[in-house]
């Protein structure tokens, strides 16, 4: 028993659960109440709305809005027993308002206000529903109407995975070369420059001015089809890509080797993603790099470095990409240490200019996507 309590403890500490729907509590807006962030107006509730609360202080109210916290005052609302909502949500789409901008309760024209959003504001969106892009409005789903504001792109980084002649699996991260050489084309057709781990990081700090349409390729895992069938393609079209390897896995059957890394430096730039921590703790059901200690993990980190620049001979080892995405605080720690400078989690949506340099999103590509899809990707739709 007392192995379940520190298990559940463990679990409770390192994921913090935001409220599901039906456990939230809700407040009646009893007149219409301005938003604020922690400077400034940020939005307005209409009267007579409902809105989840994420927590309370003496004055305010506390919920989320495109997945920020925001606030108002207890005056202008009054609690009520029933319970609806969730501050869950991911929200890739970035964009930026140039006037004040009505938030709708439905995505059609007949659709009436429930508050709007203030001019010059950055909010984090949903994808876009035919004309209209859904947006977390205090615990329920608001709509905005695709012309009352302009999309922040950002930069799309691409995160790949497996490449195959022809797809046998259900498996979706398991991308018919077919697909991928349609998607090269396309970026070759309407003028997209790729760039490297670095080139982005410089970007994000604002040290380094790219194209308009500039795109990370990313591959995970290190597959024996990224230098079979994604290499020629990529060459053929003069593109860059970065593929970061699970090292110890480097000559395993279907895995790059060494002389697939030696080889092929004019398309790809080697980074890591572990030596042997990708993986979960069987114990504790989290990533090694949310379960295991900063100095462990600085010493699986600096192995794969140490392993990829061995074998490059010259080449130092700066980006990561995390395991299934996870990380934590020992984790990033764990990087700096070793002199990784730029990481990426699997979080969805465009990088920007400010974001978390050890917590950069990317845009998953997956078998099932359509070129429609993949084109509103690269702009962070």
């Amino acid at each position: 028993m007392k192995r379940v309590f520190w298990l559940t403890l463990l679990f409770a500490l390192v994921f913090p659960m935001m409220p599901e729907a039906g456990s939230v509590p809700t407040v009646n807006i009893t007149e219409t109440t301005p938003v604020y962030n922690q400077s400034k107006k940020v939005a307005v509730f209409m009267k007579g709305t409902s809105t989840s609360i994420v927590k309370e202080t003496d004055r305010y109210y506390h919920t989320v809005i495109g997945g920020d916290e925001v606030m108002f005052s207890k005056k202008r609302a009054m609690a009520v027993k029933d319970s609806y909502g969730t501050l869950k949500g991911a929200y890739p789409v970035r964009a930026i308002t140039k006037k004040h901008v009505p938030i709708l309760n439905a995505p059609n024209k007949k659709a009436k206000a429930i508050g709007q959003l203030q001019p010059n504001l950055t909010i984090h969106l949903q994808r876009a529903q035919g004309n209209y892009y859904p947006v977390n409005f205090g615990g329920k789903t608001g709509y905005i109407d695709k012309k009352e504001i302009v999309i922040d792109s950002g930069i799309p980084v691409l995160m790949y995975h497996d490449l195959t002649r022809v797809k046998l699996s259900d498996n979706v991260s398991v991308l018919e070369v077919k697909n991928f050489e349609e998607q090269m084309a396309y970026l070759k057709k309407n003028n997209w420059t790729t760039i490297t781990p670095r080139q982005l990081e410089l970007w994000v700090q604002g040290k380094l001015n790219l194209p308009a349409k500039s795109v990370l390729i990313t591959f995970d895992d290190g597959y024996e089809s990224t230098i079979e069938l994604g290499y020629p393609i990529l060459k053929r079209y003069g593109f860059k890509a970065t593929s970061f390897l699970i090292t110890s896995r480097i000559g395993k059957p279907g895995m790059v080797s060494e002389y697939d890394l030696q080889s092929t430096t004019d398309v790809y730039s080697y980074e890591n993603h572990t030596h042997s921590y990708h993986m979960f703790n069987s114990r504790t059901g989290l990533s090694y790099l949310q379960s295991e200690s900063r100095n462990v993990i600085r010493a699986d980190i600096r192995e794969a470095n140490e392993t990829i620049e061995q074998i490059l001979g010259g080449h130092r080892v700066k980006a990561h990409a995390y395991p299934y995405g996870k990380n934590s605080l020992q984790a990033i720690q764990a990087l700096k240490d070793a002199g990784i400078t730029i990481a990426f989690t699997i979080e969805e949506g465009n990088v920007h200019r400010g974001d978390p340099i050890y917590a950069l999103n990317r845009q998953r590509v997956h078998s099932h996507m359509s070129l429609k899809d993949f084109a509103d990707k690269l702009k962070g739709m």
